[in-house]
């Protein structure tokens, strides 16, 4: 009896460890099947991944040197998003721009008006030209009819000149001389402003006739010093002055001056 009774247990134990073995199979299958789907995933990720990273993708084509660049050697435009550029070449541009004194910077891509902000440059740029370039902005916000130079060369101070008050006569207050703040030139003792600027245009229009004159080699009376212009005839002339002299030396005239026409 004992025996079939081991024989029992022993046949329970078999069929249980068969129980088990099979239970085993079924989560070792599950897993396979969630490493298989979660390798799958991975996979997917990992070519997605590689498409973004492509080196396709990482590159930048600069419209200036026409040249293909890594991303990293591109300038971002934080303004514009239709051009794009290398940062040497905008470094170059913008040098070149701050040279010429044009302190309004855009894109260079043609008929773009986005702006270039300083601070977008300041690291590709000499220090001097950013100085420069910030300076100059500074400057190009005052109205232009609100500021002026100092008139004297060796100065040349930038000063603002305010409308709405009455005084003309001031001194610059770095080189201590006295100037005309509506003239923006030194000091013109004796004249109101109008008088001098009247004088000023009679002069620049008398030193346009001087030099029209000296390249035509036209002569000066020597009495009344007009200009006068020869279209034909002798040497001799007479001025409207009644005054006679020489077109060739320009010295009043005598017998002795018709060698003068030989000469020429």
């Amino acid at each position: 009896m004992a025996d079939i009774i081991s024989n029992v247990l022993n046949e329970n134990d078999e069929f249980h460890s068969l129980i088990l073995s099979d239970n085993e199979c079924a989560e070792e299958l599950q897993y396979q099947e969630v490493l298989a789907a979660s390798l799958e995933i991975f996979h997917l990720h990992l070519s997605l991944t590689q498409i973004e990273e492509s080196p396709e993708s990482s590159q930048g084509f600069c419209d200036i040197c026409m040249e293909t660049k890594v991303t990293n050697e591109m300038f971002k435009l934080e303004n514009c998003s239709d051009h794009s550029f290398c940062t040497d070449c905008i470094a170059q541009y913008v040098q070149s721009m701050i040279q010429d004194h044009i302190f309004s910077v855009t894109c260079p891509g043609l008929k773009c008006c986005a702006t270039i902000e300083p601070v977008s440059c300041k690291s590709i740029i000499p220090e001097n030209v950013f100085e420069k370039w910030e300076g100059g902005l500074s400057e190009s916000a005052l109205l232009d009819c609100e500021k002026f130079y100092c008139p004297y060369k060796d100065c040349s101070e930038l000063l603002i000149y305010d409308h709405d008050q009455d005084i003309i006569e001031c001194i610059c207050p770095v080189c201590q001389r006295l100037l005309c703040a509506a003239c923006g030139v030194p000091w013109h003792t004796g004249l109101d402003c109008d008088k001098f600027q009247n004088d000023e245009k009679n002069r620049e229009d008398d030193l346009k006739v001087e030099e029209l004159a000296s390249s035509s080699k036209w002569m000066k009376c020597p009495h009344c010093k007009h200009i006068v212009q020869k279209a034909d005839g002798c040497i001799h002339i007479t001025c409207w002055c009644g005054s006679q002299f020489c077109y060739i030396c320009g010295e009043t005239w005598s017998e002795s001056h018709w060698s003068c026409q030989i000469s020429e």
